[in-house]
């Protein structure tokens, strides 16, 4: 009898551990796919700002319990500023996404009288978003190593994908992480090599987590999310490729193009004229 009520205890505690973990997790679109590449002019001995305009696509994959994974994917257009200098390089951009979230498993209640997702529905999303970051960097020859940096990244989602979220009741078994607006921080390092004055490949890792989460949305979980990048710079173009891993082991790859729209090398050569101008008209008062 001890044997036999130990044992309905235990199973009554496993089923009660079970039913509290969530069999699947619903989050925003955009949701494991956040690091974007930014792109930064190497270090030639002066300062230098640049402005890029970038494109991507991103596939990811959102497993769900031993059902088949959903998938997502993702355009992203973007534009932003970089400043590098001896030491360090800051930058600033704004940007938009859009793209689509496919559904490979139906979603329905305890008693299946209401289905709220069918097998291969597909609901659109749209963000807008803005990322800010400064890198510590050392330049040698052959070589810029951005030893450590850190970035700030913002995203708003809209769509008819996370307003479906939204209108979805509670479920014990199903997480809604229905976050429209996303704050996430990175940290990152990259290296790159030069291969010639129009030539450079590089290499770079980050590490981040969201901001202001509701834990209670995610069951106590956190944001985490970490991957590499890998890109290869042809004068002013650059083409890079990113994998991103996050929890749940959600996982994505991104494609992008990039092209150096704008330098500000202009600036310096008004300074110059400027310089050149001085001694004229100190000329025209030491004859007078």
């Amino acid at each position: 009898m001890k044997i036999l009520l130990k044992g309905l205890l235990i199973s009554t505690i496993l089923v009660l551990f079970i039913s509290c973990s969530a069999k699947k997790v619903y989050t925003s679109a955009s949701y494991g796919s956040l690091k974007s590449y930014t792109e930064k002019p190497i270090y030639n001995g002066k300062k230098e700002t640049s402005t890029y305009v970038s494109g991507s696509l991103s596939n990811l994959n959102h497993p769900q319990n031993n059902e088949s994974d959903d998938k997502v994917t993702m355009g992203n257009f973007s534009i932003y500023r970089t400043t590098t200098d001896k030491r360090l390089n800051y930058y600033y951009g704004l940007g938009g996404s859009f793209g689509t979230y496919q559904f490979r498993s139906d979603l329905t209640n305890l008693d299946n009288s209401v289905n709220y997702f069918s097998e291969n529905d597909k609901l659109n999303f749209y963000n807008i978003n803005l990322k800010a970051g400064v890198n510590l960097t050392k330049t040698w020859k052959k070589f810029e190593y951005s030893i450590i940096g850190v970035e700030f990244v913002y995203v708003n989602e809209f769509g008819s994908y996370i307003d479906k979220l939204s209108d979805l009741p509670q479920m014990y078994d199903v997480a809604i992480v229905d976050e429209k607006s996303i704050f996430a921080f990175n940290l990152n390092t990259e290296i790159t090599f030069r291969i010639n004055k129009d030539n450079n490949i590089g290499y770079g890792m980050f590490l981040g987590d969201l901001l202001f989460l509701d834990k209670e949305k995610t069951r106590d979980e956190n944001g985490l999310f970490y991957g590499f990048i890998l890109k290869y710079n042809y004068k002013n173009f650059t083409i890079s490729l990113i994998k991103e891993y996050s929890k749940r082991s959600i996982e994505s790859t991104r494609f992008g193009i990039t092209y150096k729209l704008l330098n500000k090398s202009k600036s310096i050569k008004v300074k110059e004229n400027a310089d050149k101008k001085r001694p004229t008209t100190i000329n025209k008062n030491n004859n007078g």
